[in-house]
């Protein structure tokens, strides 16, 4: 996932969409291609341009979110979709859910659930983007939108990270583990390594942390900030 996830926003309420604009910058990885008022706009868009993910509103004018999602596929347009509701009906989760909706967010939402959205879709693109073919455990932890890894190691290639402590999974070892090897040599900070591994920047820490203490990785304060001083990683 080298390039940054291409994003819009359809949405009628502009303070809404606003607020969905603001929890979108804070997470590394995405780029705002636009935010739309209506269905009909955003489709004469999406029929013109490819996106990897729509957050989309249900309830609009001219067209609605479910309206525009039936045209999308139907159409075979198939960026990744949130969809954001006032509205919890079942029916309508079990069809959006058919329809192949990453996740379904309801009115009032935090900022951390909408946060974790975006996660989803990044490890499923990151997924959808690996070579090879997939363990059960992988493709179980995408069906269930759980931690995935980009690519489930096979036994051969694992390390000494296989006995680790209660909590840690050694999966998700790995996953860390290649991420600092893609950057071999340079450090990189806890939120650098969450937007890359598509998990919280709390998780990774911990992992980090672990591995520090087992001489796998080395850290160093980074005092140039402007503000607190951050702990950077790399591999040693």
């Amino acid at each position: 996932m080298a390039n940054n996830l291409k994003v819009i926003i359809v949405e009628d309420d502009p303070m809404v969409a606003q607020i969905n604009k603001r929890y979108l910058q804070k997470v590394p990885g995405f780029c705002l291609a636009g935010i739309f008022g209506n269905g009909k706009q955003a489709l004469d868009y999406l029929r013109k341009q490819g996106v990897d993910l729509v957050v989309l509103d249900v309830y609009m004018p001219e067209l609605n979110g479910l309206e525009l999602l039936r045209l999308m596929r139907r159409e075979g347009i198939q960026p990744e979709v949130i969809m954001v509701t006032a509205a919890n009906d079942a029916r309508q989760v079990d069809e959006l859910l058919k329809l192949g909706v990453v996740d379904y967010l309801v009115k009032p939402f935090t900022e951390e659930r909408f946060i974790e959205a975006l996660r989803k879709c990044q490890a499923r693109i990151r997924l959808a983007d690996s070579d090879g073919e997939l363990s059960q455990q992988a493709i179980d932890r995408l069906m269930g939108g759980r931690e995935v890894p980009a690519k489930e190691p096979k036994p051969s290639e694992r390390g000494p990270t296989q006995e680790t402590p209660k909590g840690l999974q050694p999966s998700t070892m790995e996953l860390i583990l290649k991420s600092l090897e893609a950057c071999r040599g340079a450090y990189r900070g806890c939120e650098d390594l969450a937007s890359l591994v598509g998990l919280s920047k709390v998780t990774v820490r911990r992992y980090l942390n672990h591995l520090a203490e087992k001489g796998q990785v080395e850290s160093s304060i980074d005092y140039d900030t402007g503000g607190r001083p951050s702990v950077k990683y790399r591999l040693r």
